[in-house]
């Protein structure tokens, strides 16, 4: 076995590779035949894009000679590993396993376009890159939703053709490529003159579709998945505090449906939001969903009861946080208070040392840290002139100070 992001080879069942520290191997989850949660759409438009003989020999021509070398080169990135954005590795790692993804990509932060995601490359080389501002603007139930969505793409076999629309006719109107290589190139075929461009962008609104339905399976929730559409839509909180989103999709269900589809085929390579909320809610409500989560959910080995907090962060990432360290000072930490019943044991044994000393009570105390609340037992000496004694904390790193005060000496 091969790392996908740096080609070393790997030890059986390796979760990590050693040299770039990026995720690899296989998910070891129940696989699920992306035909069985596709939109009813999908297969229609897989057909015509396998039957245009152009369109085929220019995808197979930019997968072998442009592809992820043009994306390394033109975007900066930085992969998610267990030390560099590991809240994107877990959802990544958590998505593909619930999805039952064969392989696990790369998934990289891309500093460009800091509120894009987007899965590109190959049927064998596909890689997922997650805008930067997403990581802190979403938490990790939602960070699980834009993962789960493009690793609906890579489970699907989106990666070719989404790299392939990126190059002929551009996914944003606002960018460089907003026109795709062929135009920019005034390509005599005059490809997107002639309805590719409407064949792909076409496409590309199912894909999302799709890739939308994988998303829901990954989170398990409709509540949660159409919360973390809006964020991706609005990218304000405020906003979203402001909205019935039930209420807004009511709203566009009343409006002319025909024209709405017609408007997103001529202005938009994406869904439309409401569209897109519709058509989630309606498979969320569907026979053919509540099975697939059935199967997900008994099958995949990644249930996801009791992995996020009240908030939506993952628990064992915020316990893994190591707390600030802070110089070790008796007078800046306030005494630590010894609770009643706290003293479980005194042992005492009265002698004189060698230099004449007088006898000290040794007992043995139990309480908490101040700081951090990690209990602790303690052998304490009293000392008649020092009524106190300074304890360091192996937890937190804390030295607190342990006053006698109304302890028996």
């Amino acid at each position: 076995m091969f790392c996908n992001s740096c080609g070393s080879s790997l030890p059986a069942g390796a979760r990590f590779c050693g040299q770039c520290g990026s995720a690899a191997g296989r998910t070891g989850g129940s696989a699920l035949d992306p035909r069985e949660f596709e939109h009813p759409s999908m297969q229609k438009m897989n057909q015509l894009l396998r039957n245009s003989v152009l369109l085929r020999k220019s995808a197979e021509s930019l997968s072998k000679t442009v592809s992820k070398p043009w994306y390394e080169s033109t975007f900066n990135t930085i992969t998610a590993t267990e030390k560099q954005y590991p809240r994107v590795l877990e959802a990544g790692l958590l998505a593909a396993r619930r999805l039952g993804a064969r392989e696990i990509p790369p998934f990289n932060i891309e500093l460009d376009r800091p509120y894009q995601s987007a899965t590109y490359g190959s049927e064998h080389d596909a890689f997922v890159n997650v805008g930067s501002s997403l990581p802190r603007f979403l938490n990790d139930e939602e960070l699980l939703f834009v993962l789960g969505h493009e690793m609906g793409h890579l489970v699907s076999h989106h990666a070719l053709w989404t790299t392939v629309s990126t190059f002929l006719v551009g996914q944003q109107r606002q960018n460089l490529m907003s026109e795709g290589v062929m135009g920019i190139l005034s390509n005599p075929l005059k490809l997107v003159e002639g309805g590719v461009e409407s064949l792909i962008t076409n496409w590309m609104r199912v894909a999302d579709f799709t890739a939308d339905r994988a998303a829901l399976l990954a989170v398990g929730s409709f509540d949660k998945a159409k919360r973390a559409i809006f964020l991706l839509h609005l990218r304000s909180r405020r906003e979203l505090d402001e909205m019935d989103i039930d209420a807004w999709m009511s709203q566009v269900e009343s409006q002319d449906q025909r024209m709405s589809k017609l408007s997103q085929m001529m202005t938009s390579s994406t869904p439309y939001l409401g569209p897109r909320l519709v058509e989630l809610r309606n498979f969320a409500a569907s026979p053919q969903y509540e099975a697939l989560r059935q199967r997900v959910e008994s099958g995949s080995g990644a249930s996801l009861d009791g992995l996020f907090d009240e908030k939506g962060y993952f628990k064992k990432l915020k316990a893994q946080k190591k707390l600030p360290l802070k110089s070790p000072s008796a007078g800046a930490v306030r005494p630590a208070q010894v609770r009643s019943g706290a003293e479980t044991a005194a042992a005492t044994n009265a002698a004189e040392d060698k230099a004449g000393a007088p006898a000290r009570k040794v007992r043995i105390l139990q309480g908490a840290c101040p700081a951090c609340r990690t209990p602790f037992a303690f052998r304490l000496v009293a000392k008649p002139d020092e009524p106190w004694q300074d304890i360091p904390c192996k937890s937190c790193g804390k030295t607190f100070r342990l006053r006698f005060d109304g302890v028996d000496k």
